[in-house]
């Protein structure tokens, strides 16, 4: 089994990101990992850093920087790309921020011989105490409702894109990932297409630490919120269709709870602008 990874970093040193510390302590070691590994550090960052990874020799390492900051399907889809030319079997997905683990690199490690109708194969991801990842995908709230097992998943489920292991077979089925979410709700566009190709996705008996980034309206731009909830209308409107309605619902609420309690009005407007349909340039 070959695996290529690819860590994303925006504004963020390769030496301070919490992924890449745990990764040199845990995938990048054969004794915990035995396959053939390659790493992509694909940073997205206004400068390039000055970084080299001559300490990791025995893996290849390579660091790409993109200061056009096009998001992560941009930096996904390289990687994929590269993935397919260098023969690799399945593409890892990490960001800047997740905990990896001794015990997540060798369930990884076991998994060569996983059946070929599993294109994803993702940990049990938590944060502050809270299973955040995966989660059963019927719900609009998904964090209230039960929690899926470890092992093959027959129901639909979401999982984060950190620490998902993706079949690159799979990728080059669907043409790689989906550049109309570049950065937001990329991870739920992907986990509806496993499903909707009639293809599954395994849990592992594993558990990682994840610092969830929630939408703080004190500290979120208009810009960023427009970018997310874009994002969101995208999905539920056009692939995820049999929650749309009761999304549009919920969409009403939200606004409605944003002019009592947002202290920057633009976010409220902003909301009311989508549930009327129509888009700012």
């Amino acid at each position: 089994m070959k695996v290529t990874a690819v860590m994303v970093l925006y504004k963020q040193a390769v030496e301070e990101s919490k992924t890449y510390r745990t990764l040199r302590k845990t995938l990048l070691k054969k004794e915990n990992f035995s396959h053939e590994l390659e790493l992509i550090i694909y940073d997205n960052s206004p400068e390039k850093q000055d970084f080299s990874p001559d300490h990791d020799k025995e893996i290849s390492i390579e660091y790409i920087h993109d200061p056009r900051n096009l998001g992560i399907a941009a930096a996904y889809n390289f990687a994929w790309s590269m993935a397919a030319n260098n023969g690799s079997d399945w593409l890892l997905l990490l960001d800047h921020d997740t905990q990896l683990t001794k015990d997540y690199a060798r369930a990884l490690d076991g998994m060569s011989e996983i059946d070929s109708a599993v294109a994803a194969v993702v940990p049990k991801i938590t944060s502050n105490g809270t299973m955040i990842s995966p989660v059963y995908s019927r719900y609009l709230r998904p964090l209230a409702g039960e929690q899926p097992q470890t092992g093959l998943q027959p129901e639909p489920v979401m999982a984060i894109n950190s620490g998902s292991l993706i079949r690159l077979g799979f990728l080059t089925e669907i043409g790689g990932f989906n550049s109309a979410f570049p950065l937001d709700y990329l991870d739920h566009w992907l986990f509806h297409e496993i499903y909707r190709q009639s293809r599954k996705v395994w849990v592992l008996p594993v558990v990682l630490e994840h610092e969830l980034s929630v939408m703080d309206y004190s500290q979120v731009s208009i810009g960023r919120y427009k970018s997310i909830l874009d994002s969101e209308i995208n999905f539920y409107k056009n692939y995820k269709m049999d929650l749309y309605s009761s999304y549009r619902k919920q969409l009403v609420m939200r606004f409605f709870k944003q002019v009592l309690t947002v202290k920057n009005k633009k976010i409220a407007m902003y909301t009311l602008k989508r549930i009327l349909n129509r888009k700012e340039g």
